[in-house]
């Protein structure tokens, strides 16, 4: 099969609660929804959206269980059947960590706007950068808006990231009880309405990596 030119990989990185394997579900249901052939490389040894993927009735994309190290070999071959390839990464790094920075197109680093994961982010923000990469940075599980301000826990992330260089995400997914819900019962953001607000937050990233990868 011919290589898709066109195939995005993104490799997620952060801290663990961090929010990487449900961003990980997410994007990559919003991909098929859209009609592209999308797999999650699952790497993380919780193994989380594997177990998802054994629960779901009717699953849209792929997900294939793996180990760091396999991943770089594995990505080759994931770019010429698959549209989109997202790596969700553990918590931690590992050996064969730096192999995939270097094959993966893009990075994005998941965090909640709170002390020990932005001090993470900002950590992998250094490891990734020292990678010749430079990551995209997305503000999880965060505080809702009100009257379309920022709370003050993600304005503090905000700054803190930016004055340490980070490329910040303008927008932030919302905690939502949705999520958690979704993924028990083995669905997606995919499955929700299209003004669902749930779904709307991760729309929103979707589409900045889209025009990221241009």
């Amino acid at each position: 099969m011919t290589k898709n030119i066109n195939s995005i990989v993104l490799a997620l990185w952060g801290k663990g609660g961090s929010g990487k394997t449900s961003t990980a579900l997410a994007l990559a249901s919003l991909a098929a929804a859209e009609g592209r052939r999308a797999i999650v490389l699952d790497a993380d040894p919780q193994r989380s959206a594997s177990e998802w993927h054994a629960v779901s009735t009717n699953p849209a994309f792929a997900v294939h269980s793996t180990e760091v190290g396999a991943v770089a070999a594995l990505l080759e071959r994931a770019k010429s059947r698959y549209d989109l390839v997202i790596i969700d990464n553990p918590p931690a790094r590992y050996s064969g960590s730096t192999a995939i920075v270097e094959k993966a197109g893009m990075s994005l680093i998941c965090a909640r706007p709170f002390l020990f994961d932005v001090t993470l982010a900002l950590e992998w923000v250094h490891v990734l950068k020292n990678a010749h990469t430079t990551p995209l940075v997305a503000l999880n599980a965060a505080p809702p808006l009100r009257l379309d301000m920022e709370s003050p826990a993600v304005r503090i992330a905000r700054e803190r990231l930016k004055s340490a260089g980070a490329t910040l995400w303008r927008h932030q997914i919302t905690h939502r009880l949705a999520y958690p819900e979704l993924i028990h019962r083995g669905m997606t953001i995919a499955d929700l309405s299209a003004d669902a607000p749930a779904r709307a937050d991760y729309e929103r990233l979707w589409s900045a990596i889209c025009k990221w990868n241009t």
